[in-house]
């Protein structure tokens, strides 16, 4: 489908009347319109189509439709029903009063759209650009940046499941490409085992049972690895991303010892560390002559790397310390800017997702990078504790030229070493001293 065009330049008069009339004092979407003009034009969206096909929905007529629904938090029918009924909708997007909308499956087809590479960053640096014309933020401000969870649309896999299910997912794309090469792979059991979704309740019960059933999918697993990466295999088999993801869980979850003999690996049995990335591999036991792990402590790899869907390989399991408990969660962190100057609005101008297991204070250099790619220079960043460290308030300084505010972390090893704490300054704020009792 082609882009479509005529983004509603201007309002139709009738329109103008029928709403000045009905909202006099004016709606936040009727004012989006008097103060921004067209906050998207065509043209921000012209490598999002191809350029022949039946011409579609002008797209920046659906971006500003997106803005409202999210503003007014509204599913997509009743999104679509505000554009057919709604004066002040019409009026923002310069329609006639009698245009009959979009059926509400278009704007689920457009986030689609949206969610392919680096456009939503693109479209949302385009309404900051509106915003700063329009004087209502500026570049050279105060800005505040908070992390939060972000959840990935999966369903929660043990290790088991994990390794079944990205078995099946794999058989499933090789038969969509090479079906008739498959086919004289796999027997008939196969279908049992992966012929639909796997899940916990399907799965053998007890211990050696279930070490058995993976064993088994495991050497299944190098059967159809070992055949795709052969001469005579059908081109590009093996670089399909179900394939990949297949070859990557079994490099986690299995290995072979010195006799040549699958194993399944141990499970993780210490947190993820940033002074043990350098390692390869986690061996809490005694090695083998050769070198190799030994099976009682060969374990699989920390959060940061492990996969735990086929179904979103980049999504990481994670844990956070919150004021009302620990929460885990599987998907990403995202880190969050958004001006907080006063008078005027709290407007997010950036946003950077992370894998959830990267810390706060990892993140920081590459959001500042974002804001002053985006011609921001904030002359205060205000962030909380899990940004802060004391390098990094004087990198923010000299690097890029903001005060970084927040609160300095405890250090819960302080009392084994001498010296001063937080509790032996004394801070008058007034005379901006900072005195030590001792």
């Amino acid at each position: 489908m082609a882009m479509g065009s005529g983004t509603g330049r201007v309002v139709p008069p009738l329109t103008v009347r029928m709403a000045r009339a009905s909202n006099p004092r004016g709606t936040a979407a009727m004012w989006v319109r008097d103060r921004l003009d067209e906050l998207f034009i065509d043209e921000d969206f012209a490598d999002w189509y191809p350029a022949d096909g039946r011409k579609g929905l002008t797209p920046a007529r659906l971006a500003l439709v997106s803005v409202l629904q999210y503003a007014e938090n509204l599913t997509d029918r009743q999104a679509a029903e505000a554009v057919r009924c709604r004066l002040d909708w019409k009026y923002c997007l310069g329609l006639e009063l009698d245009d009959p909308g979009f059926d509400f499956s278009v704007l689920s087809e457009f986030r689609d759209r949206m969610a392919q590479g680096d456009r939503a960053d693109r479209l949302l640096a385009v309404m900051v650009d509106h915003l700063v014309a329009a004087g209502l933020v500026k570049r050279r401000a105060r800005v505040r940046t908070d992390s939060t969870h972000v959840l990935a649309a999966v369903r929660r896999l043990n290790r088991g499941e994990s390794v079944a299910e990205t078995l099946r997912t794999a058989l499933e794309e090789l038969a969509e490409h090479g079906e008739e090469w498959l086919a004289r792979l796999v027997t008939q059991d196969w279908a049992d085992r992966y012929g639909r979704p796997v899940r916990y309740d399907r799965l053998p019960r007890g211990g050696d049972a279930l070490i058995a059933y993976v064993l088994k999918v495991g050497e299944e697993g190098m059967h159809i690895l070992r055949a795709v990466y052969r001469d005579d295999a059908p081109p590009g088999l093996r670089d399909l991303p179900a394939v990949q993801v297949l070859r990557q869980v079994w490099v986690q979850q299995y290995w072979y010892d010195g006799d040549g003999q699958l194993r399944w690996r141990g499970p993780k049995s210490t947190r993820d560390r940033a002074s043990r990335r350098a390692t390869e591999q986690r061996n809490t036991g005694k090695t083998k002559a050769d070198g190799r792990p030994d099976p009682a402590s060969a374990r699989v790899p920390w959060s940061s790397m492990d996969i735990v869907t086929p179904h979103d390989p980049e999504a990481r399991y994670s844990q956070k310390v919150t004021a009302a408990g620990q929460r885990d969660w599987i998907g990403y962190r995202d880190h969050q800017s958004e001006t907080c100057d006063s008078p005027g609005p709290n407007v997010i101008v950036q946003v950077v997702t992370r894998p959830a297991p990267e810390q706060d204070i990892d993140a920081l250099d590459r959001i500042h990078q974002g804001l002053t790619t985006q011609g921001f220079q904030p002359t205060e960043h205000v962030v909380d504790g899990g940004y802060v460290t004391p390098d990094s308030i004087h990198r923010t300084e000299q690097q890029w030229g903001s005060r970084l505010l927040g609160p300095v972390r405890d250090d819960p090893r302080a009392s084994e070493r001498s010296g001063f704490a937080k509790e032996d300054f004394h801070i008058d704020w007034q005379a901006r001293t900072l005195t030590c009792a001792a």
